[in-house]
């Protein structure tokens, strides 16, 4: 080997290794990485691809010469193409010929000059022990001279090396990068993952798919009640995975008036509408390299169900009022508490997108499931609660078992609004059971806790002593009260008003589920929320 060679391959070498060294991103260290062997030898369009355990994918990580559009292409199969190939066998192959190789499948689209551009390819495994960890790729033009296969294998089986030997220590120091099959670390049994509060059987069976799923690229459907702790998983899935250093951007699909539902998502050009007066990205790609978060999907319209099939597929659309394709790459979380299956055998949603968002479902119990849980959920919300209003409170074993009997139909953000309650309405000192009386309707939780302080249900002046007389130990009106109301000439907007109330305080909040008992849809009900004024627990 010529001296010039040698001292080239052996600076190059110590750059990578500083690279990997100090970066915390490992997506911008392999890439970095590459863009080495480019400027030192002169091997070009470098990439590095890894294996995801769910999808049974190998994908492109690294390709700094690639357009994005082309990259998120390059999914194998072990076994498919030259790079599935080393994944499988462990071995390292050299092609002198790209476009005479047969086993050269293109799927990208990024070469298509090889008759005229001839160049060679070089693959080889990341290897830790007997395991295949992914494949780093380069590849040597024939029109830029004579090379030495020999030399350019040995010298990419130590670049190889030391990108295997950073991604055992990601595995070894993060515990978001562990494996599937790796043990996780437990560093309290009531929250193996930070954030995840509870160790009854079924929240147990849901760590155990977080944690296998979170290293993966692939698309998660969660689902469960309101209140279930959706978003709490999404993030969790988001930073204990390898996009943990990206944006996590959460958007609910039932938030957003349906006009400005594919702006949001897509963003707009200028003057792709009234009011448009700049060019605005959407959420795709606010999270481009990160993940998005859709809660409530179930609540999207069929026109933008279309357009985010699209997204999903092909990780491409357009702006609203733009022609210029948008390319992204994101890690999709969608969460729902409708039944999505009745939902598509009522067409009201697309079979293929359901299809494309369950990828990996995981099931979110409601809180009275896992009654076990309530006891350290609760502890934990008081320390935080407390913390935050600098107050010192301590539940008691009989306030404990008060909060674990309950049924609580606004699961786990009911619970926290409990506690919250409690904080901020009670003297310091232990909380016992009687101050609990509330939750069953006895008694409304008051700092003085004195016969008077009894909250004023809302009626209209004509009705007020009907109302006082049957409604004094709830905030909401009773049946009785809107009767009385509507007898006595009530307008039809108050009369739609207590509807409303009533029909909140039986769902306990949940205003899906009040929705459903007033026949009308969450954006509708949201809209005569905010229309009367009416106040709304933020379970």
């Amino acid at each position: 080997m010529a001296p010039a060679r040698a001292g080239l391959e052996v600076e190059a070498l110590h750059e990578i290794a500083k690279v990997l060294a100090v970066a915390t991103d490992l997506s911008k260290a392999f890439t970095s990485a590459v863009l080495v062997l480019r400027s030192h030898l002169g091997l070009e369009n470098g990439t590095v691809s890894l294996f995801d355990p769910v999808t049974g994918e190998v994908f492109i990580e690294a390709a700094p010469e690639m357009p994005d559009a082309e990259r998120i292409l390059g999914r194998l199969r072990p076994g498919e193409g030259i790079v599935g190939r080393v994944f499988r066998t462990g071995l390292p192959i050299a092609v002198p010929d790209l476009g005479e190789e047969p086993a050269f499948l293109n799927v990208t689209g990024s070469w298509r000059d090889l008759v005229d551009d001839p160049r060679a390819l070089y693959a080889v495994p990341l290897v830790d022990g007997r395991a295949t960890l992914g494949v780093l790729t380069a590849e040597r033009r024939w029109a830029a001279g004579p090379f030495s296969f020999d030399a350019d294998l040995r010298l990419l089986g130590v670049a190889a090396a030391l990108l295997a030997a950073r991604l055992r220590l990601l595995r070894l120091d993060d515990p978001k990068a562990l494996k599937s099959d790796d043990p996780p670390p437990r560093p309290c049994e009531q929250e193996r993952i930070p954030g995840l509060v509870g160790a009854s059987p079924r929240w147990r069976e849901v760590l155990d798919v977080v944690e296998r799923v979170a290293p993966s690229r692939a698309t998660v459907l969660l689902r469960g009640e309101s209140g279930t702790g959706k978003e709490v998983v999404a993030r969790a899935l988001h930073e204990r995975g390898p996009r943990a250093e990206r944006p996590f951007v959460a958007v609910s699909c039932a938030a957003l008036p349906e006009a400005l539902l594919e702006s949001e998502l897509f963003g707009h050009e200028k003057g792709a509408f009234t009011g448009a007066a700049q060019t605005r990205p959407g959420r795709f790609e606010l999270a481009d390299g990160g993940t998005l978060f859709l809660d409530e999907v179930g609540e999207l319209p069929l026109a933008a169900q279309a357009k985010l099939l699209r997204a999903i597929q092909e990780r491409q659309f357009e702006r609203v009022g733009g022609r210029r394709t948008v390319t992204v790459d994101v890690r999709l979380v969608a969460a729902t508490n409708r039944d999505l299956e009745e939902a598509v055998r009522a067409g009201t949603f697309r079979l293929d997108l359901y299809h494309r968002l369950q990828v990996v479902e995981i099931n979110l119990p409601p809180l009275r499931e896992r009654r076990e849980d309530v006891p350290p959920l609760a502890a934990r919300f008081l320390d935080e609660l407390a913390d935050e209003h600098g107050r010192q409170l301590v539940l008691t074993s009989g306030a404990l078992a008060a909060l674990g009997a309950h049924d609580w139909p606004g699961n786990v953000r009911q619970l926290r609004n409990v506690l919250e309650r409690l904080v901020v309405a009670h003297a310091d000192g232990a909380v016992t059971a009687e101050d609990l009386d509330w939750l069953t309707g006895t008694a409304a939780p008051t700092a003085t806790a004195t016969p008077t302080a009894t909250a004023t249900p809302t009626a209209t002046p004509t009705s007020t002593s009907t109302s006082t007389s049957t409604s004094t130990s709830t905030p909401t009106p009773t049946s009785t009260a809107t009767s009385t109301s509507t007898s006595n000439g009530i307008s039809p907007e108050n009369d739609e008003r207590v509807r409303i109330q009533e029909a909140l305080t039986r769902a306990g909040h949940v205003q899906a589920r009040a929705a459903r008992l007033l026949g009308m849809s969450v954006r509708q009900l949201r809209w005569r929320i905010a229309k009367y004024g009416i106040a709304v627990e933020r379970f």
